[in-house]
């Protein structure tokens, strides 16, 4: 290819992609507005401008009268974009003279040489004719609209449509200057057509500038930054690898015989370096903040950064814990190489190291916290180490030192605030492209220091809660443990009471070694108990009928004694024999307790359909329903004063429930109570039989 072709295909071919692009994103974002519409239809036929241009340099010059078309039209639609920004201008004849007429102008141009061309002289000359001058005066036209559209424009407008008037004054300053110059030398200059797409990308820049400005479209292009990112990097590598032939082809042309070595030697060259520049972080980096700062509103995807850091604080990848996952989200969001996390123990009145990224949390000593609490709970404020030490005054009373923290003096310090109270503080590396603090960057790192200081309150909240569920199961343990070793101690009393008169009664002698026994094999028992932490499983087989007339045996001692229906039946249940016998008992007692002594307490057991039940039916005070509801089950709430410890019914209705039952109260006031024990049956159809077939 000649490299005078070579040269104007580029040129218009950079038009073609940018324009596109430029195009596309105008058209996702404010398609409504009656100035982007027109916007982007002039930006369209801009780049199919660029491309009829390129693909003729290429492969075959396009007819006179695509020319005239592609010229003519190019005008024409910008011209209409400027009428649209002068939409509601105040000016009455002369505001509607400008606006109007430029585009009559340019349409009344295309329709001159169209019919010129099909009508006329032929295409040839009839477009010939019409091309030069009607570009002259839509021109000229163009650049009178661009000075009154920035003369009329607002003080507060002007900041940004000067920028678009520049770029747009541009395109017509160069076409009246081509065509001028033509009128004079007879022809068309070359160079000047060759150069034209190159000036014709040049004004693309100012465009995007006054669409980032200008308060008609002040509400930013909305495009992912990965995508601008990745593109630009394709397009940037195709333009390089662009120029990178064409003096490759140079070398080739002009070095004679050393010219092809030349050309492998700088291709290869030009390819590594490419490689090169395509891997640096600090490339990469400086593009994103590039695109951040020019072509978004915002120089973070907000989005992005809470879904990657919630993302971080909950998966845990890795199986990391929490703390060093709150380092590495901060990190992330900074780039930062390494992190530090602090935190605050308030008793000791210190910063202990916790854990880090990428450093180790072991090489450092615990920090006085007293000045930078009041500090970060008063401000919140991020600290710029490098800002401090250069303008300590900025941040009033605080006393920080870097190197105690662990990173450099350049770093930055993270206050992790849950509600009102600091729990600690992340230092950070500052990112390696040394890039200055922004407001953005200050408020996106206070607000997810804020919500890891959630996420670490909330672990630490949870383990706060299993130590208090642990102690809470050992101080249960306890209350049984009290609660029977009272029962005991009662059975002991009377026991001292009655030896004096009966010492000398042989059968008195033997009942009071099987109750000691009794008493000693149940704190055995409750001790077990206590030492394991944990309830035994249920693994025993009981007989229902056997356990009951024992528990009722325990409980003849008081007035009134209780009666028994049981049956003949053998029923079996599956538990802990001993405790369920307690159960047992612990009911009785209480409703020999809310019985007068000439009342009756009788206990029965019956075979239900799917269960075996205990009544322990009494004829005492009774209870309101209320008070079934609200306080019976209610450890620690007892009725019977200092003597009682309120966890009698409670620890029945747990015991029953580790046996797979329930307990159910039917109480009226003056009349008595009915304490229903339901336990499931064995899961043996062959014992339950037995035992119907027993009846």
């Amino acid at each position: 290819m000649d490299v005078r072709l070579f040269i104007e295909a580029s040129g218009y071919g950079l038009v073609a992609v940018g324009f596109a692009i430029l195009a596309a994103l105008t058209l996702t974002r404010y398609k409504q507005r009656l100035q982007s519409r027109a916007l982007s239809l002039a930006l369209v036929v801009t780049s199919v401008w660029g491309m009829a241009y390129a693909a003729g340099a290429v492969l075959a010059a396009p007819r006179p009268l695509i020319v005239f078309l592609l010229e003519s039209g190019l005008d024409l639609v910008w011209l209409i974009f400027l009428s649209s920004l002068m939409a509601g201008a105040l000016g009455g004849t002369t505001a509607n003279l400008l606006r109007y007429g430029a585009v009559v102008l340019g349409a009344l141009v295309v329709a001159v040489g169209v019919g010129l061309a099909m009508l006329g002289e032929g295409e040839s000359a009839g477009t010939a004719s019409a091309l030069i001058p009607g570009q002259i005066l839509t021109s000229l036209a163009g650049l009178v609209v661009v000075e009154q559209v920035f003369r009329n424009a607002r003080a507060g407008q002007r900041r940004g449509i000067k920028f678009l008037c520049l770029g747009v004054a541009t395109l017509f300053l160069y076409d009246l200057t081509l065509y001028s110059l033509s009128v004079a030398a007879g022809a068309i200059s070359a160079e000047l057509w060759i150069a034209r797409g190159f000036v014709v990308a040049l004004t693309l820049p100012l465009i995007v500038l006054a669409l980032r400005r200008s308060p008609i479209w002040a509400g930013g292009i909305f495009v992912s930054r990965h995508v601008v990112f990745y593109s630009t990097t394709i397009v940037a590598a195709g333009v390089y690898l662009t120029v990178v032939g064409f003096v490759g082809q140079w070398l080739r042309a002009t070095g004679q015989s050393w010219g092809s070595i030349a050309h492998i030697v700088f291709l290869a060259a030009a390819l590594l370096a490419l490689v090169v520049l395509l891997s640096s972080l600090r490339i990469r980096r400086a593009t994103r903040t590039f695109f951040s700062k020019h072509f978004f509103e915002n120089k973070y995807d907000y989005r992005t950064e809470w879904l990657r850091l919630i993302r971080t604080l909950t998966r845990r990848e890795g199986g990391l814990p929490l703390q060093k996952c709150a380092v590495k989200a901060l990190c992330d969001i900074t780039d930062s190489a390494a992190g530090l996390l602090w935190l605050l123990d308030r008793d000791q009145g210190e910063l202990q190291p916790a854990c880090g990224w990428n450093r180790k949390s072991d090489r450092f000593s615990p920090l006085p916290a007293a000045g930078l609490t009041g500090f970060f709970e008063a401000k919140g404020w991020i600290v710029d180490l490098a800002e401090y030490s250069a303008h300590p005054s900025r941040y009033e009373s605080l006393d920080a030192d870097a190197a105690s923290f662990g990173v450099g003096e350049d770093g930055l310090l993270v206050p992790l605030i849950d509600g009102e109270s600091l729990i600690g503080v992340v230092a950070l590396d500052r990112p390696a492209d040394g890039i200055s603090m922004t407001y953005e960057d200050r408020d996106l790192l206070k607000t997810a220091g804020r919500q890891i200081a959630g996420h670490l309150a909330q672990e630490r909240a949870t383990e706060l809660l299993a130590q208090s569920r642990q102690f809470e199961a050992y101080n249960r343990l306890t209350a049984y443990l009290m609660h029977d070793l009272k029962n005991v101690i009662a059975q002991q009393s009377l026991l001292v009471e009655n030896a004096r008169k009966h010492s000398g009664n042989p059968a008195f002698v033997a009942d009071a070694i099987e109750t000691i026994r009794g008493g000693v094999l149940r704190m055995k028992q409750v001790m077990e108990q206590l030492r394991q932490n944990s309830v035994r499983p249920a693994t025993d087989r009981v007989e229902l009928g056997a356990t009951v007339m024992t528990a009722v045996s325990m409980c003849a001692d008081r007035r009134p004694e209780p009666t028994t229906h049981i049956g003949d039946a053998r029923l079996w249940v599956r538990g802990n024999r001993d405790r369920l016998q307690m159960a047992v008992v612990h009911a009785i007692r209480n409703a020999q307790d809310a019985t007068p002594v000439d009342g009756k307490v009788t206990v029965a057991v019956a075979d239900e359909a799917d269960c075996y039940r205990i009544d322990i039916v009494d004829e005492g005070a009774g209870m309101t329903p209320e008070f079934v509801r609200e306080r019976l089950f209610k450890p620690f709430d007892s009725t019977k004063g200092a003597q009682g410890m309120g966890i009698g019914a409670y620890q029945i209705r747990e015991t029953v429930r580790s046996f797979g039952g329930s307990v159910d109260v039917q109480s009226v006031e003056g009349e008595g109570t009915t304490f229903s024990i339901r336990l499931p049956v064995e899961k043996s159809s062959a014992t339950r039989d037995a035992a119907r077939a027993a009846v």
